[in-house]
């Protein structure tokens, strides 16, 4: 009885580890998907949007989460800017930079297991063409900083 219990549980261990393994394998974001993540700030709810090389969007803000397509143009651009400015550790940005202590951000954008320091203050062309790639995708899918009255906290990232 005791080895029927012991094999019974060992069995539902095994199991649950496949579940947690998958769940976890599906929760990452592919290698060649940018990420743009915005901080928020004391007042307001930042955002997160996940863009595919097919222009695909995924994104959630303080408003809710939604889907879109980008431009072609804009997804080049955006995929072409990111490479150029490998290694996005290293990307140029101004070290003393003033922002207001109730509204201000960070955003970076990542790439392939690299990350940017904070582009909302570019140091050089890479990091400002970034900038402004991020303001144009964040434009185009009408997201924005929400204050933090009128929207809801984001969900934790799940990976």
């Amino acid at each position: 009885m005791n080895q029927l219990i012991s094999k019974s549980l060992l069995g539902l261990a095994g199991v649950t580890f496949l579940i947690c393994a998958s769940q976890s394998t599906m929760a990452l974001v592919p290698n060649n998907v940018g990420v743009i993540l915005n901080s928020g700030s004391t007042n307001t709810v930042g955002y997160r949007i996940y863009v595919s090389p097919s222009g695909e969007v995924n994104y959630v803000y303080g408003k809710g989460s939604g889907q879109a397509k980008l431009p072609e143009k804009l997804t080049k651009r955006f995929f072409r800017d990111l490479k150029l400015a490998e290694p996005l550790s290293n990307l140029s940005v101004k070290p003393n930079c003033v922002k207001s202590t109730s509204f201000g951000t960070t955003t970076t954008v990542s790439l392939g297991g690299q990350q940017s320091p904070d582009i909302t203050c570019p140091g050089n062309g890479k990091a400002l063409r970034l900038e402004n790639d991020v303001i144009a995708i964040s434009k185009t899918l009408k997201v924005v900083n929400v204050p933090n009255s009128q929207g809801k906290p984001l969900p934790p990232q799940n990976f």
